[in-house]
């Protein structure tokens, strides 16, 4: 299964850095093909142009730039998103990567005529969320879990129609003692071995 794992946190020394070195050596240790995207790494500028905005439905081949990015997305067979959760929801840099990269004839098409896209990343038949959140779950869900809605009702459905998700999880990490998340990275080695 070819797997890419897309890392977004700024700073080297975050728990979130830590998940994605254990999510990516446990899934070469397993013999899978892997392509990783660190998109503070590359300096990924989640920002729409002017001219992106006014051909989102134009040729991917106009945007060179986001050839690696694309390339990579039609590529894998499973997405694992490596994040923080922050203000109930993906970092600005992942949720532009969204915006900038699954694109029409990429992620989906807008038929003739019609009113609801398609999607086309039919490779894409599973995908894992790995986070952390400084709240707790249930504060999370009262701030409407925006995080998980883009993942499960927007991005999915552009996937294979068996797309799975599985979610990594750790909630109020700024109460959690050192042996509690290093449990929780010990997890993440054996789940994705």
């Amino acid at each position: 299964m070819n797997t890419l794992v897309v890392i977004c946190h700024p700073k080297p020394a975050s728990l979130t850095r830590a998940a994605a070195e254990r999510v990516v050596k446990s899934v070469t240790s397993s013999g899978q093909p892997i392509r990783v995207l660190d998109l503070d790494e590359l300096d990924f500028d989640p920002r729409l142009t002017d001219f992106e905005v006014r051909h989102h439905l134009g040729d991917p081949a106009d945007r060179p730039d986001l050839a690696e990015h694309i390339d990579a997305l039609l590529w894998a067979h499973r997405l694992v998103l490596v994040h923080p959760t922050w203000f109930s929801g993906q970092p600005a840099r992942l949720k532009g990567w969204f915006d900038r990269v699954w694109m029409h004839n990429v992620a989906f098409v807008l038929p003739p005529g019609a009113s609801r896209i398609q999607g086309q990343l039919k490779n894409i038949r599973r995908i894992d969320v790995v986070t952390s959140m400084g709240s707790t779950r249930w504060v999370n869900i009262a701030q409407g879990d925006g995080g998980r809605l883009r993942v499960n009702r927007t991005l999915r459905v552009l996937c294979h129609k068996r797309c799975r998700i599985n979610w990594h999880t750790i909630t109020d990490v700024d109460n959690r003692s050192a042996a509690e998340l290093a449990t929780w990275l010990d997890s993440l080695s054996e789940q994705f071995s």
